[in-house]
């Protein structure tokens, strides 16, 4: 059964999505649907989203809830598969009450206050917890352009600016400048005192952007190459040469590379504000 249906047939608890979702949450966990998931949701209010999920994931192993708000310990399930966390997930004691259940997930579902603070930190703390070949996803990221969310369009430190970046760490091995990638978020680190580091940007493999929706799947470091360059067929009668290129790699092609300050667009910003108040 798809999930938009299984939202419309549901009596139980009362779970909060848009529309859009549903359709996309189809797509995004049919790989998944039938295979012994551990799941973790940031944010379940009325807890309901819990119960659908143990419905479309029939297999699952754990489902875990986490809310700030402390009646949801009052929540209760008659899927003992379900486990509800109340307690902010960005603060260390709920962090261990949570990977004492489960220590590694295949989703990780960001649903919680959307302030863009809260969810920077909980992807710093909970992405490593992420298996591989598994998927983050962050709901409503609408409210980054919002000020009342820690967000706005031009506002360099929203969560939606911190998901931007992630397309060049996607992209690392064309930098060639020598910096790490955790140099590309040194500032989100300094403001909101990150766990971040190399090797957990290393794994991620790709990034999605949909409508309010960010997506970041999760692979080992070596599958998130490019590779080597593959030549097919034996006529060339547009171009000349192309079978010599078979099987070389990005980094043995000769490209300059004009990136190498160390000011980045939060940098450049801050020195454009203290050239304008002096």
């Amino acid at each position: 059964m798809e999930i938009k249906q299984l939202y419309q047939e549901h009596k139980g608890k009362i779970s909060d999505k848009w529309t859009l979702y549903l359709a996309e949450f189809d797509r995004l966990f049919l790989p998944y649907k039938n295979k012994d998931v551990r799941l973790f949701e940031i944010g379940i209010q009325n807890g309901g989203s819990l119960e659908i999920w143990a419905k479309y994931f029939g297999n699952a192993k754990v489902i875990i809830g986490c809310d700030i708000d402390s009646k949801c310990a009052q929540l209760r399930y008659e899927d003992n598969r379900i486990v509800v966390i109340a307690g902010d997930a960005n603060l260390l004691d709920c962090q261990k009450r949570i990977i004492q259940c489960a220590s590694r997930f295949d989703i990780i579902i960001d649903d919680a206050s959307h302030k863009s603070g809260d969810i920077i930190r909980s992807f710093s703390k909970y992405f490593p917890c992420l298996e591989s070949a598994g998927i983050y996803i962050v709901e409503d990221l609408h409210c980054s352009y919002w000020n009342d969310f820690e967000g706005g369009l031009y506002n360099p430190f929203s969560s939606i600016s911190f998901f931007k970046r992630l397309v060049d760490i996607v992209n690392y091995e064309h930098w060639r400048n020598e910096k790490p990638r955790v140099n590309l978020y040194k500032e989100f680190i300094k403001k909101y005192e990150l766990e971040l580091d190399d090797s957990t940007l290393a794994e991620i493999h790709s990034i999605e952007f949909i409508n309010s929706l960010c997506v970041i799947k999760k692979l080992p470091p070596e599958d998130n190459k490019l590779g080597r360059r593959l030549i097919a067929g034996l006529e060339e009668s547009v171009t000349n040469g192309c079978r010599q290129l078979n099987g070389i790699s990005v980094s043995e092609m000769a490209m300059n590379v004009s990136d190498t300050e160390n000011y980045d667009v939060i940098e450049l910003i801050k020195k454009i504000n203290l050239f304008t108040q002096g």
